[in-house]
């Protein structure tokens, strides 16, 4: 039976990928460490060792590794950090991961294009604008030059069954339009391709289940709506009736913070073509999110 080993299980993807397998009857083990939960396994994954005889112990067939530091502006105020869970302990996890016989999926973004040439296939030249894209290009060579096996997966800014709004890029605008004492600017520049916790953890099931003869290398996955900031403000006020006086659009990009990718959608085929594609509507899926905290 196919044993799996999950970093990250208590975080907005993991929580989903983590359900999802156990429901499938899917020999599962979550890490997690900054957020506890019952039923996980709470370690530090930056412990080098500790992670080298855990996985020596269990002997995944597979691990998913979604732990990361992924908000970009906090990758610039602890650059060192960051780079140490993003890339020197991925590069850990997947040596010993691939010396114990098993493959890993590791999770990474979009923002590894520059977002002037979509959409981006798998094998075009990555060329990131931040600090954080290039973590996660560099995750993705130390994975990919421990074992030929080992995946790649690329996906862009996620939403889904959040603990906080604070916890998604785009359910947090619920705050930013709530605010109505705090004016803000909002920009219409920068383009994305959000997806669903959901799809990706049935994404990544579907790759799982086809370990055997899915080759090792980059896959990608965008959500099949483009949207931006703006767009995603005016839906809120539309669907909830609250006034965007206090809210500017802007043309250009995002004012304050680190710079983000103008378009970073990225072809999908590879999956698609190996019959692997999910995709929610993003207006129903979006509102379903924001529904608790109404």
């Amino acid at each position: 039976m196919m044993k799996v080993l999950l970093t990250g299980a208590s975080g907005l993807l993991g929580r989903d990928v983590f359900k999802l397998f156990k429901s499938k009857g899917i020999d599962i083990t979550g890490l997690c460490f900054s957020r506890p939960v019952e039923g996980l396994l709470q370690i530090d994954i930056t412990d080098s060792v500790a992670m080298e005889k855990l996985i020596n112990i269990t002997k995944p067939n597979l691990v998913i590794h979604s732990a990361a530091q992924r908000f970009p502006d906090q990758m610039e105020k602890e650059p060192e950090k960051s780079w140490n869970l993003n890339v020197d302990t991925t590069q850990h996890l997947a040596k010993a991961t691939n010396a114990n016989g098993g493959r890993m999926i590791y999770i990474s973004t979009d923002y590894v294009f520059a977002g002037d040439n979509p959409p981006y296939s798998a094998d075009m030249e990555a060329n990131p604008t931040n600090v954080y894209g290039k973590s996660k290009l560099a995750g993705e060579k130390v994975v990919l030059v421990a074992g030929k096996g080992n995946m790649v997966l690329r996906i862009p800014v996620l939403y889904g069954d959040v603990k906080t709004t604070k916890e998604s890029a785009l359910t947090c605008l619920l705050d930013t339009v709530r605010d109505k004492e705090k004016p803000a600017k909002i920009s219409s520049f920068e383009k994305r391709n959000p997806a669903h916790t959901e799809d990706i953890a049935n994404i990544l099931l579907d790759m799982a289940n086809q370990l055997d003869h899915l080759p090792g290398g980059v896959y990608q996955w965008s959500g099949l709506e483009k949207i931006s900031k703006w767009d995603i403000v005016q839906l809120i006020s539309k669907q909830l009736n609250l006034p965007i006086d206090h809210l500017t659009e802007v043309a250009g990009p995002s004012p304050g913070g680190v710079t983000r990718p103008r378009d970073v959608e990225m072809d999908r085929s590879k999956l698609t073509d190996n019959g692997i594609k999910y995709q929610t509507d993003f207006n129903t899926g979006f509102m379903k999110c924001l529904q608790p905290f109404l």
